[in-house]
């Protein structure tokens, strides 16, 4: 990703909300990596060379999300739609998740000055969508994307649990009162915003905001009959509910609620939001055929792949567009946030966040420790998909079908009944119910 595609400021030809989760991707490496290098701290077992390199590559990665910081295209996607903005709060409240955990690794604060300024970036993006929740329509939600007829649809709202849940617990304040993303957007757009007030850290605002939309979200029918996240919802003509269920799958659907009910979890420590993600996460792996009983039987479509490795539609017919290519990446980043051990004896944020009893995080931990066979399944798979310079496929089980990576008629699936594939089909935003 990074010697064949990064510049030295961003990734060109991306669209800005893949950048900000590549972005995201690099700050998560630091994160393993830190971990990584503080466990050897504790053990013999890693030579003193590993470390270092580990700690060169930290280093590394960091000063290109340093530099991406610079390079983010703030004034096009501080415009964008509703859930382009909420990928940026996640970027950067991730930054500030590394800088504080590498700063306590070393026992310095040599990183407090980025702090400051990733977290204004953060709460202004965050800023753009808090007030969108809207219960005139549905009862509530954020619609999609303010130029197109309302579509309370399941990443925006997603999303608006995991950033506000993140805001909650990881936002430290911001004393910065420039509404601007940029230096340039007043000139380059003519629009005057006024100023913001200061924000305090770990405002009970953003929590509630959290408990409400998942709340919203979960009794909303976002489940199909496979117990799989459909993609939303748009409102027949003069109704004020959503009525109109778009039944399209993607995989990315089912990651990103992840990271937020493991964040609700930290934040009130109700274990019913962690026994929702491994109900989803357990409806996931079964829709890829994980548990068939023979062979013939995985290799049929299950939902949301074949063989035991997830796939979106998109992945057989080779018709994905960019946004596509990412979404199952989003899916296992998102798991992996949830499946972060609970902290049993120092609390995440101390004074804030909840501990785990014993019986809880060791049976977490098994939970996790359970779902391994599958990742690491899905993980051989795409390196499977590797051509000769090195890059990775976008269908996974190719290989499983003893395909490659052109387009497989035959391996492709119809979408489901009364579905919209709009992250495909583009073209169809042009049309209604979008319009």
């Amino acid at each position: 990703m990074q010697t064949t595609y990064w510049n030295g400021t961003y990734w060109p030809g991306a669209l800005q909300w893949v950048d900000a989760f590549l972005d995201t991707l690099l700050i998560a490496s630091d994160r393993s990596f830190t971990n990584e290098v503080k466990s050897s701290s504790i053990s013999a077992i890693r030579s003193q060379s590993s470390t270092s390199r580990m700690q060169a590559d930290i280093k590394r990665y960091f000063y290109q999300v340093e530099a991406y910081y610079g390079g983010e295209d703030t004034v096009q996607i501080f415009d964008a739609a509703y859930d382009d903005a909420q990928w940026v709060v996640l970027e950067w409240l991730a930054a500030i998740r590394f800088v504080q955990q590498y700063d306590d690794l070393l026992g310095s604060d040599h990183g407090e000055s980025n702090v400051a300024r990733f977290a204004h970036r953060a709460r202004l993006f965050y800023n753009i969508v808090e007030g969108e929740f809207d219960t005139s329509l549905c009862d509530g939600g954020v619609t999609w994307n303010p130029t197109l007829a309302t579509y309370k649809n399941a990443i925006t709202n997603e999303l608006f649990v995991s950033s506000s849940i993140a805001m909650y617990l990881y936002f430290p304040g911001d004393h910065d009162t420039d509404p601007y993303p940029h230096p340039d957007y007043l000139s380059l757009t003519n629009i005057t915003l006024p100023a913001l007030p200061v924000a305090k850290p770990h405002d009970a605002v953003y929590l509630e905001n959290a408990i409400n939309a998942y709340a919203w979200f979960k009794s909303h029918n976002f489940t199909n009959g496979q117990g799989l996240i459909v993609d939303g919802f748009h409102l027949s003509d003069n109704q004020t509910t959503c009525d109109k269920r778009n039944e399209m799958v993607y995989t990315y659907n089912q990651g990103v609620i992840l990271s937020g009910l493991r964040g609700l979890w930290e934040a009130t420590g109700e274990t019913s939001y962690l026994n929702d993600g491994y109900s989803l996460i357990a409806t996931v792996i079964n829709a890829t055929g994980w548990y068939a009983d023979t062979a013939v039987e995985a290799a049929q479509w299950s939902g949301l792949g074949r063989n035991g490795i997830m796939e979106d539609y998109c992945d057989a017919p080779a018709n994905c567009s960019q946004d596509s290519q990412i979404f199952k990446g989003i899916y296992f980043e998102h798991l992996d946030l949830f499946c972060e051990p609970l902290p049993t004896s120092k609390a995440l944020v101390p004074d804030l966040s909840k501990l785990a009893d014993p019986d809880l995080g060791a049976s977490h931990a098994a939970r996790c420790q359970s779902y391994l066979p599958w990742i690491e399944h899905n993980a051989q798979a795409a390196l499977k998909t590797r051509n000769g310079s090195g890059i990775i496929g976008g269908w996974w089980g190719a290989s499983y079908v003893n395909h490659t990576q052109s387009a497989a008629s035959y391996w492709s699936v119809e979408i489901p009944a009364d579905s919209w594939d709009e992250r495909n089909q583009p073209w169809v935003l042009g049309q209604a119910p979008w319009i």
